[in-house]
Protein backbone atom coordinates (compact mmCIF):
# COMPACT_ATOMS: atom_id res chain seq x y z
CA UNK A 1 0.00 0.00 0.00
CA UNK A 2 1.43 3.40 -0.96
CA UNK A 3 2.06 6.14 1.54
CA UNK A 4 -0.49 8.88 1.87
CA UNK A 5 0.68 12.41 1.06
CA UNK A 6 0.66 15.04 3.77
CA UNK A 7 -2.89 16.29 4.19
CA UNK A 8 -3.55 19.84 3.00
CA UNK A 9 -6.29 22.36 3.64
CA UNK A 10 -8.73 22.22 0.72
CA UNK A 11 -12.34 22.22 1.95
CA UNK A 12 -14.48 25.36 1.77
CA UNK A 13 -14.81 25.57 5.54
CA UNK A 14 -11.04 25.66 5.90
CA UNK A 15 -11.10 29.43 5.44
CA UNK A 16 -12.88 29.71 8.79
CA UNK A 17 -10.53 27.19 10.39
CA UNK A 18 -7.46 29.00 9.13
CA UNK A 19 -8.74 32.29 10.51
CA UNK A 20 -9.25 30.77 13.95
CA UNK A 21 -5.99 28.83 13.87
CA UNK A 22 -4.12 32.06 13.14
CA UNK A 23 -5.24 33.15 16.62
CA UNK A 24 -4.96 29.81 18.43
CA UNK A 25 -1.91 28.10 16.95
CA UNK A 26 0.84 30.62 17.86
CA UNK A 27 -0.15 30.50 21.53
CA UNK A 28 -0.46 26.73 21.74
CA UNK A 29 2.74 26.09 19.77
CA UNK A 30 4.61 28.28 22.25
CA UNK A 31 2.89 27.45 25.55
CA UNK A 32 1.44 23.96 25.02
CA UNK A 33 -2.18 23.11 25.67
CA UNK A 34 -2.56 20.56 28.47
CA UNK A 35 -3.05 23.31 31.05
CA UNK A 36 -5.86 24.92 29.03
CA UNK A 37 -9.51 23.94 28.76
CA UNK A 38 -11.38 24.08 25.47
CA UNK A 39 -13.52 26.86 26.98
CA UNK A 40 -10.40 29.01 27.46
CA UNK A 41 -9.27 28.36 23.91
CA UNK A 42 -12.71 29.21 22.51
CA UNK A 43 -12.64 32.55 24.34
CA UNK A 44 -9.59 33.56 22.29
CA UNK A 45 -11.58 33.08 19.10
CA UNK A 46 -14.60 35.00 20.38
CA UNK A 47 -17.36 32.71 19.09
CA UNK A 48 -19.92 30.54 20.84
CA UNK A 49 -19.05 27.00 21.88
CA UNK A 50 -21.71 25.65 19.53
CA UNK A 51 -20.15 27.49 16.58
CA UNK A 52 -16.63 26.42 17.49
CA UNK A 53 -17.54 22.76 17.87
CA UNK A 54 -19.02 22.73 14.37
CA UNK A 55 -15.46 23.03 13.09
CA UNK A 56 -13.40 21.49 15.89
CA UNK A 57 -15.38 18.76 17.59
CA UNK A 58 -12.61 17.95 20.11
CA UNK A 59 -9.19 19.06 21.29
CA UNK A 60 -7.73 16.09 19.44
CA UNK A 61 -9.14 17.44 16.19
CA UNK A 62 -7.80 20.91 16.98
CA UNK A 63 -4.28 19.53 17.55
CA UNK A 64 -4.51 17.50 14.34
CA UNK A 65 -5.49 20.58 12.34
CA UNK A 66 -2.70 22.62 13.93
CA UNK A 67 -0.15 20.01 12.94
CA UNK A 68 -1.63 19.84 9.45
CA UNK A 69 -1.33 23.61 9.10
CA UNK A 70 2.29 23.59 10.24
CA UNK A 71 3.30 20.62 8.08
CA UNK A 72 1.62 22.22 5.06
CA UNK A 73 3.75 25.32 5.66
CA UNK A 74 6.93 23.29 6.08
CA UNK A 75 6.29 21.32 2.89
CA UNK A 76 7.22 24.49 1.01
CA UNK A 77 10.88 23.60 1.50
CA UNK A 78 10.47 20.86 -1.12
CA UNK A 79 9.48 23.40 -3.78
CA UNK A 80 12.59 25.45 -3.01
CA UNK A 81 14.91 22.42 -3.11
CA UNK A 82 13.78 21.60 -6.64
CA UNK A 83 13.54 25.13 -8.02
CA UNK A 84 16.06 24.27 -10.70
CA UNK A 85 16.33 27.81 -12.07
CA UNK A 86 18.16 28.85 -8.88
CA UNK A 87 21.76 28.02 -7.96
CA UNK A 88 22.10 24.83 -5.96
CA UNK A 89 23.57 26.49 -2.85
CA UNK A 90 20.84 29.16 -2.85
CA UNK A 91 18.17 26.46 -2.91
CA UNK A 92 19.77 24.72 0.05
CA UNK A 93 20.11 27.87 2.12
CA UNK A 94 16.62 29.17 1.30
CA UNK A 95 14.95 25.84 2.09
CA UNK A 96 16.73 25.63 5.43
CA UNK A 97 15.69 29.21 6.28
CA UNK A 98 12.08 28.29 5.54
CA UNK A 99 12.28 25.23 7.80
CA UNK A 100 13.95 27.18 10.60
CA UNK A 101 11.39 30.00 10.46
CA UNK A 102 8.44 27.61 10.26
CA UNK A 103 9.64 25.52 13.21
CA UNK A 104 10.80 28.42 15.40
CA UNK A 105 7.36 28.87 17.06
CA UNK A 106 7.08 25.15 17.95
CA UNK A 107 8.26 24.65 21.52
CA UNK A 108 9.32 21.42 23.22
CA UNK A 109 6.38 22.05 25.57
CA UNK A 110 3.88 21.71 22.71
CA UNK A 111 5.53 18.52 21.45
CA UNK A 112 5.57 17.15 24.98
CA UNK A 113 1.85 17.81 25.33
CA UNK A 114 1.11 16.10 22.00
CA UNK A 115 3.16 13.08 23.02
CA UNK A 116 1.41 12.87 26.38
CA UNK A 117 -2.20 13.59 25.35
CA UNK A 118 -2.49 12.76 21.64
CA UNK A 119 0.44 10.50 20.70
CA UNK A 120 -1.44 9.18 17.66
CA UNK A 121 -1.19 12.64 16.10
CA UNK A 122 2.58 12.27 15.96
CA UNK A 123 2.00 9.89 13.06
CA UNK A 124 1.52 13.01 10.93
CA UNK A 125 4.98 14.17 11.92
CA UNK A 126 6.67 10.83 11.31
CA UNK A 127 4.96 10.53 7.94
CA UNK A 128 6.26 13.95 6.99
CA UNK A 129 9.78 12.96 8.02
CA UNK A 130 9.61 9.97 5.67
CA UNK A 131 8.66 12.19 2.75
CA UNK A 132 11.33 14.73 3.69
CA UNK A 133 14.02 12.06 3.57
CA UNK A 134 12.93 11.07 0.07
CA UNK A 135 13.23 14.69 -1.09
CA UNK A 136 16.61 15.14 0.60
CA UNK A 137 17.93 11.99 -1.04
CA UNK A 138 17.09 13.39 -4.50
CA UNK A 139 18.69 16.71 -3.59
CA UNK A 140 21.89 15.11 -2.29
CA UNK A 141 22.20 12.92 -5.37
CA UNK A 142 21.82 15.94 -7.65
CA UNK A 143 24.53 17.73 -5.66
CA UNK A 144 26.95 14.83 -5.91
CA UNK A 145 26.26 14.39 -9.61
CA UNK A 146 26.26 18.00 -10.77
CA UNK A 147 27.44 20.41 -8.09
CA UNK A 148 30.61 19.10 -6.49
CA UNK A 149 29.26 17.62 -3.27
CA UNK A 150 31.49 15.08 -1.61
CA UNK A 151 30.50 11.65 -2.93
CA UNK A 152 29.24 9.49 -0.08
CA UNK A 153 26.49 6.91 0.17
CA UNK A 154 23.25 8.97 0.29
CA UNK A 155 21.55 6.24 2.32
CA UNK A 156 24.08 6.88 5.08
CA UNK A 157 23.26 10.59 5.01
CA UNK A 158 19.57 9.80 5.24
CA UNK A 159 20.15 7.54 8.26
CA UNK A 160 21.74 10.49 10.05
CA UNK A 161 19.10 12.96 8.90
CA UNK A 162 16.28 10.60 9.88
CA UNK A 163 17.74 10.07 13.34
CA UNK A 164 18.13 13.81 13.81
CA UNK A 165 14.65 14.74 12.61
CA UNK A 166 13.10 12.03 14.76
CA UNK A 167 15.06 13.24 17.77
CA UNK A 168 13.46 16.68 17.38
CA UNK A 169 10.15 15.05 18.28
CA UNK A 170 11.71 13.49 21.39
CA UNK A 171 11.42 16.37 23.83
CA UNK A 172 13.81 14.85 26.37
CA UNK A 173 16.64 14.76 23.86
CA UNK A 174 15.86 18.25 22.60
CA UNK A 175 15.76 19.70 26.11
CA UNK A 176 19.26 18.40 26.78
CA UNK A 177 20.62 20.56 23.97
CA UNK A 178 19.09 23.73 25.37
CA UNK A 179 18.01 24.65 21.84
CA UNK A 180 14.64 25.37 20.30
CA UNK A 181 13.41 23.21 17.42
CA UNK A 182 14.36 25.89 14.89
CA UNK A 183 17.81 26.50 16.41
CA UNK A 184 18.62 22.79 16.48
CA UNK A 185 17.59 22.44 12.85
CA UNK A 186 19.72 25.41 11.81
CA UNK A 187 22.87 24.14 13.53
CA UNK A 188 22.46 20.58 12.28
CA UNK A 189 22.10 21.55 8.62
CA UNK A 190 25.00 24.00 8.86
CA UNK A 191 27.15 21.07 9.98
CA UNK A 192 25.64 18.91 7.22
CA UNK A 193 26.59 21.53 4.60
CA UNK A 194 30.17 21.72 5.85
CA UNK A 195 30.51 17.96 5.83
CA UNK A 196 29.29 17.62 2.25
CA UNK A 197 31.43 20.30 0.69
CA UNK A 198 34.17 19.04 -1.57
CA UNK A 199 37.52 20.31 -0.32
CA UNK A 200 38.54 21.38 -3.82
CA UNK A 201 35.29 23.28 -4.40
CA UNK A 202 34.58 24.81 -1.00
CA UNK A 203 34.66 28.37 -2.28
CA UNK A 204 32.36 27.61 -5.17
CA UNK A 205 29.82 25.53 -3.27
CA UNK A 206 29.68 27.24 0.12
CA UNK A 207 26.36 25.62 1.08
CA UNK A 208 26.35 27.10 4.55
Amino acid sequence: MGRRPVKKFRREDDEVKLQWLSVIAPKLFQEGFRHLSMDEIILWVGVSKATFYKYFSSREMLVEEMLTLKLTEITGFKDILFEFGRPYRDRYRASMVLLEDALAPVSPKFLEDVMHSHPEQLNQVYQFIEFSLQWLEQFYMEGMRDHGLRKVNPKLLLMADGAFLTSLVSTQRLKKTGLSVGEALHQYFELRALGLQSVSKTKDLNLS
